[in-house]
């Protein structure tokens, strides 16, 4: 009788042991939370490129002009073009301009304000005269 008894409680006890370990999973598995893959709603936008067309006889340095600070982009010979890329940061929510100012000369060719969505590109033309220079927003 005493081995019964004893076959018993050993028996309770192991099925007590395995309710708790059965209630210890099922509050551990509601305490986790599956990652959301909603990543589009955070997703950081790609920089917007820039392409600078210079029809002018100098070489001009290009600057984006955001808040008042001017970045320098880079340089692009005479008569030729360049490419370059704005980071997202700088336009997100303002507007921007970009400034060309040719290296041994006079004036400077201005964009005027621009206001750039993600997915869009910039073109800018540099024109032989600085002051008929454009800037264009659009879809590459």
């Amino acid at each position: 009788m005493f081995a019964d008894n004893f076959a018993s409680a050993r028996w309770r006890s192991s099925a007590r042991r395995l309710r708790v370990a059965a209630l210890a999973i099922v509050a551990l598995s509601a305490c986790s939370r599956n990652k959301a893959q909603n990543d589009d709603f955070y997703a950081r936008a790609e920089p917007i490129p820039v392409h600078v067309q210079n029809e002018n006889f100098l070489d001009v340095n290009v600057f984006v002009v955001s808040s008042g600070v001017s970045r320098r982009l880079g340089q692009v010979s005479g008569n030729s073009a360049g490419d370059f890329k704005i980071a997202w940061s700088l336009a997100n929510g303002q507007s921007i301009s970009l400034t060309a100012i040719p290296i041994g000369g006079r004036g400077s060719a201005t964009s005027g304000s621009l206001n750039v969505s993600p997915g869009q590109m910039i073109e800018f033309k540099i024109g032989s005269v600085l002051r008929q220079s454009t800037a264009t927003v659009r879809e590459p």
